[in-house]
């Protein structure tokens, strides 16, 4: 389960400043994890399981993804649009 966030992650970090070929260069190494992961967990390849086990690991990468940003327009809707940059600016002045 692990290395499926850390698949994630690593995927939704690096796309957003990725090229087309890139993007699929990509795809193409989470589908051979997920494979790998189905295996590991049992599933015989080819079979409408191992199917099944690959659809659950898109599901759950999808969820977290919503999850995910989700919280981030919980976060806009309480500090603002800005709020990364205003809150970690610091402040200006002393208060003693």
């Amino acid at each position: 389960m692990t290395r499926i966030l850390l698949a994630a992650a690593l995927a939704l970090t690096v796309s957003a400043c990725a090229t087309a070929e890139d993007r699929a260069a990509r795809a193409q190494a989470q589908l051979a994890a997920d494979k790998a992961e189905c295996q590991t967990l049992g599933f015989t390849p080819d079979t409408e399981a191992f199917s099944n086990c690959l659809l659950k690991l898109r599901e759950i990468r999808a969820e977290e993804a919503a999850a995910i940003e989700q919280r981030r327009a919980n976060n806009r809707a309480i500090w603002g649009p800005d709020w990364p940059w205003y809150y970690n600016r610091g402040y200006r002045h002393r208060r003693w």
